[in-house]
């Protein structure tokens, strides 16, 4: 039976027994490969339940090649941001049709990104990359308003800032030549009231063709840039979201993508749609949302395609709406003391299941990034009555974390994020 590789990373989205699902349907054996002392024990194992485990050092990965080869592997591909790259240079020692090198770049500088597709006439955000405080600040004022600081190479909203001038431009905030920022005008989203202002565009190329698979609605943002969850379909009209699919898919040629899933972010604004980035991969945690709501497995589309296999990517129209919702922490952090409310929760019909990813005792850091304390699946009729699932859902659940002072708050989880309980 013929082998696909398929990369890895800790705590991922996309877990072991949903990727070997996928190849197994395929008619293939799924070959994991990690970066060297990244997967823990039992994370490692449970990749092993369903294939070999190569580790892999990403400046030198010869010794993972020589391993690798033996399997004979006719596709390679990954389902992580942080392992592209990596992914690339594998599939390059294999002789394996994945990401050309400066497509990889593209997608994963964003400085680069910002210029191709400006050039091509795709979408022209001002951007302007810095290696210094100093720098920064100059390109804030340059830029006169609201802009965004972030860095080129990230994921999850790691360290991305909302910057309203250059005195408020944060302390901690130091670029340096070995960890470039980009600092970049705000797209500023129009008002759509209980959902997100912004939406993702999930894509198919195969055979050099970009077929759109679906448009994701997204709940409203948490300051800064913390996402809160996700459903689908999206609450776009069929015209609009024609449109979005339409720039997704000029994104996507102008980055030279020849294959494989795309994951475009698209900001909606009064001018219309805007990229905000696009990632060569599989979105979080979207392929549950179409499987639930269209039968279709976009996992096993894309190990198909990275194995040259044909692809049929229709799906029927999904009839209700799946959603995904995560409480956050607050900025500032702290000890998670006790969760209540979890039994209640789970007893409301819309929702399927909840998962704790958060344990009670951990100690998190002050941080901008989306950390989920927490994932709920649902479903719903329709777009409103998924918000009153939701809020349902959300009605008993409270957090209570330890503070640096040494007392305790009580966290009440809401769709505007966690506020005092009334």
């Amino acid at each position: 039976m013929s082998t696909v590789v398929v990369a890895v990373v800790p705590g991922a989205a996309v877990g072991p027994a949903a990727i070997a699902a996928a190849v197994r349907a395929r008619g293939l054996r799924p070959v994991f490969v990690a970066v060297a002392g990244a997967l823990g024990a039992p994370e490692r194992a449970a990749y092993e339940g369903f294939g070999p485990v190569v580790e892999c050092e990403p400046d030198a990965p010869e010794p993972a090649l020589a391993l690798l080869r033996p399997h004979r592997p006719c596709g390679i591909t990954t389902f992580s941001e942080p392992l592209v790259p990596l992914t690339a240079r594998l599939g390059d020692g294999l002789g394996l049709l994945f990401h050309e090198a400066e497509t990889v770049t593209l997608l994963t500088d964003k400085r680069a990104q910002r210029g191709r597709l400006a050039r091509a006439g795709v979408d022209a955000v001002r951007s302007i990359p810095v290696t210094s405080r100093e720098e920064a600040l100059a390109a804030v004022r340059d830029l006169a308003g609201p802009v965004v600081v972030k860095p080129v190479h990230s994921h999850s909203s790691r360290d991305t800032h909302l910057v309203a001038d250059a005195e408020g431009y944060p302390a901690e905030l130091t670029p340096t030549a070995e960890r470039p920022f980009v600092v970049e005008e705000y797209l500023r989203g129009r008002d759509e009231g209980d959902f997100g202002d912004y939406v993702s565009v999930e894509s198919l190329v195969a055979d050099d063709a970009v077929h759109t698979l679906g448009v994701t609605g997204k709940f409203p943002l948490l300051d800064p840039f913390r996402e809160q969850g996700q459903f689908f379909p999206s609450q776009l009209s069929p015209a609009e979201s024609g449109e979005v699919a339409r720039l997704a898919t000029e994104a996507a040629r102008a980055l030279g993508i020849r294959r494989g899933l795309v994951h475009t972010e698209i900001k909606l604004t009064a001018r219309g749609p805007r990229i905000i980035e696009v990632n060569g991969r599989l979105g979080a945690f979207i392929a549950d949302l179409h499987r639930r709501t269209t039968g279709l497995d976009l996992l096993e589309l894309g190990i198909a395609v990275a194995c040259g296999q044909p692809v049929e990517p229709s799906a029927p129209a999904p009839g209700d709406v799946a959603f995904q919702y995560w409480n956050l922490p607050p900025l500032a952090g702290g000890a998670l003391r006790r969760v209540d409310g979890v039994r209640e929760a789970e007893r409301e019909p819309g929702l399927v299941d909840y998962v704790t990813r958060v344990p009670v005792g951990s100690e998190l850091e002050p941080s901008v990034m989306t950390m989920r304390l927490d994932f709920l699946r649902g479903g719903a009729a329709d777009h409103a009555a998924m918000l009153r699932a939701l809020d349902r859902c959300l009605a008993p659940l409270r957090f209570t974390f330890g503070q640096p002072d040494g007392t305790a708050r009580t966290w009440q989880a809401s769709r505007g994020g966690l506020c005092s309980p009334a």
